[in-house]
């Protein structure tokens, strides 16, 4: 594909060089969101990427606090749980 293509999407058309800029902002800005510890996931979120039962644990045992609690609702730092996933845990002892 060159950078002449355009891209149809329901709503607008653009070229494939504009495609590729507005996705590379994002990029580095999720990138830029993580590395900071500033990107949050809701609850839900973090079941499915990391497990429901491993979050709960983390809670629990005071391992994972959530960033944000409004009501009904809590969020975490994605930060943090890649780091709770990356610790090899002993659930024997």
């Amino acid at each position: 594909m060159d950078d002449n293509s355009e891209i149809q999407f329901i709503d607008k058309t653009v070229t494939f060089e504009q495609f590729v800029d507005a996705l590379a902002t994002k990029v580095a800005l999720r990138i830029h969101q993580v590395e900071k510890g500033q990107l949050e996931i809701s609850q839900a979120q973090a079941f499915k990427l990391f497990g429901r039962a491993d979050v709960e644990r983390w809670v629990k045992n005071g391992k994972l606090v959530p960033s944000r609690i409004s009501p009904g609702k809590k969020r975490y730092k994605l930060v943090d749980l890649q780091k709770l996933a990356s610790i090899q845990q002993n659930y024997l002892l």
